[in-house]
């Protein structure tokens, strides 16, 4: 009985100690994704363009160096194992990197203040990347089952989730905007403090990740890394016609997720005004925001029955289409509908964004498995290094092309408030909120309604690679070579596991 209760801790321990780490990716991502555009609209005083481009160059030098990282990470040798050894050299960078995102040090020229956060960001995103890249890579090291893999990204999930209503309780908490104090430079102190705070309660995680998992060490090539060798590799993951619809469907819910984000909390500025103490002395935008992050979190549940059920990729024909209705009810929304209107549509909102997280991050550690039945190589940090260049890419190109927007519809960032919003700025706001995540959702839902990957298939090529790493002699079925013809899109022969040893 007590080796039962004792096991049963430990394997709580095990998810929650893996889990902690995505605080900083779950957490840094709302907080970003809604504030940093307004922040650098109405505080840091930049022009519409200037602002998405500062964010466009952070993602895009994010996705660039991500890949890179990956390999890198691929290619340690560390006691502690690869992806520890990373974690733990992003713990003070991210702290220092993260605070400087909200402070100029005093800088007023509005040029320099550019060049000041453009640089900032890209020390973030490098930080971050070296933080998260490692983080990716690290569950595949650590358990092999499919439903297994299942359950740490799910403990995941909960603790991104949490993260995402501290994170944005203490951003409300420490900058009380309202109707009749607008969004302004007033709160530049207010945005020093949160650097400070934010950064410590997100670097700490991933220390706590670094220290309390186990990563099964692996050897690796001596190989030397160069810019030819690292495309190279991702020329090679690209053959696998599984990765060519996980890749698509990434960037998509990127395109989605982005659109989404950015223009939720500038929406709500420009249409209602931020009401404090709206309800239970809570603002209209932390209700607004936790309350799309809770109904996320519940629809976690069904999603997992879904994965387990079904397949890993399911929750997208279910969940996608609610966003869609949740776009629409938006795109009528102004300043006179009743409030409780953009509350239902939140509620549609948060369940169907609930797949563009999670669904990837589960689909991810199985790539793998494909990878190395065409090539013979584990490479975990190539895949979550490309597939992380693509979404970074796509996030860059996304924002500052709301950027643009904004400014060609004649955006007026010299209040975040009703009063100072026209109606081209709302539509070009509802652009991005409502009509592009319509889009790519559909696109989303053809790409998942032909992705195969599930649960049988997967069991089907981990068999295989057993038993060529065995030196088994390899029995194959009519259906076997079926199944790893379609989902690596290349014949049988040519495949790594039809080789003889």
């Amino acid at each position: 009985m007590k080796e039962k209760v004792l096991n049963k801790v430990k394997k709580a321990w095990d998810l929650s100690a893996y889990s902690f780490a995505d605080m900083l990716g779950g957490g840094v991502g709302q907080v970003i994704s809604l504030y940093y555009l307004s922040f650098l609209l109405y505080v840091a005083g930049l022009t519409p363009i200037m602002a998405g481009i500062v964010t466009g160059i952070g993602k895009i030098w994010d996705g660039i160096i991500d890949p890179f990282i990956g390999v890198i990470v691929d290619k340690t040798n560390h006691k502690i194992g690869r992806s520890k050894f990373w974690m733990l050299i992003s713990v003070i960078p991210v702290f220092i990197f993260y605070f400087m995102l909200w402070y100029s040090f005093g800088i007023t020229n509005i040029n320099e203040k550019f060049i000041y956060y453009i640089f900032a960001y890209i020390l973030w995103t490098t930080a971050f990347s070296l933080a998260i890249i490692p983080y990716e890579s690290l569950l595949p090291r650590m358990v092999s089952g499919y439903n297994e893999r299942t359950n740490y990204s799910s403990v995941r999930m909960i603790f991104s989730g949490i993260s995402c209503v501290v994170s944005t309780y203490l951003y409300e908490l420490l900058i009380p905007v309202t109707r009749d104090n607008p969004l302004s430079s007033n709160f530049t102190s207010n945005f020093a403090i949160l650097g400070v705070v934010l950064g410590v309660f997100f670097a700490v995680p991933v220390l706590i990740t670094a220290l309390g998992t186990k990563e099964t060490i692996n050897d690796v090539s001596d190989k030397n890394i160069s810019i030819k060798y690292i495309f190279s590799q991702y020329k090679e993951v690209f053959q696998s016609k599984t990765y060519k619809k996980y890749f698509a469907l990434g960037l998509a819910g990127t395109f989605v997720g982005s659109a989404i984000s950015a223009s939720m909390v500038l929406f709500i500025y420009l249409t209602y005004g931020n009401i404090q103490n709206y309800f239970l002395g809570f603002s209209l935008v932390f209700l607004i925001v936790n309350i799309k992050g809770a109904i996320e979190i519940i629809f976690f549940l069904p999603n997992v029955y879904m994965m387990k059920k079904k397949n890993k990729h399911r929750p997208y024909l279910i969940d996608i289409p609610l966003i869609i209705v949740a776009c629409i009810i938006i795109l009528f929304i102004n300043s006179n509908t009743p409030i409780w209107v953009l509350f239902i549509a939140v509620c549609f909102l948060g369940a169907g964004v609930s797949c563009l997280g999670f669904v990837p991050m589960t689909l991810l550690p199985d790539l793998s498995d494909v990878d190395e039945l065409i090539h013979g190589k584990r490479r975990e940090g190539v895949n979550a290094g490309l597939t992380t260049l693509g979404k970074q890419v796509v996030s860059g190109l996304a924002i500052t092309l709301y950027g643009f927007v904004l400014e060609g519809f004649g955006l007026d960032t010299s209040s975040a408030s009703p009063e100072a919003a026209t109606q081209s700025s709302i539509w070009a706001i509802k652009i991005m909120y409502c009509v592009i995540p319509t889009i790519f959702g559909l696109i989303m839902i053809l790409i998942s309604k032909n992705y195969p990957l599930n649960k049988k298939t997967h069991d089907i090529i981990k068999n295989l690679i057993s038993q060529k790493k065995s030196g088994q002699d390899i029995l194959l079925t009519v259906e076997e070579k079926m199944v790893c013809e379609k989902l690596t899109g290349l014949k049988y022969e040519d495949l790594w596991v039809s080789k003889k040893s």
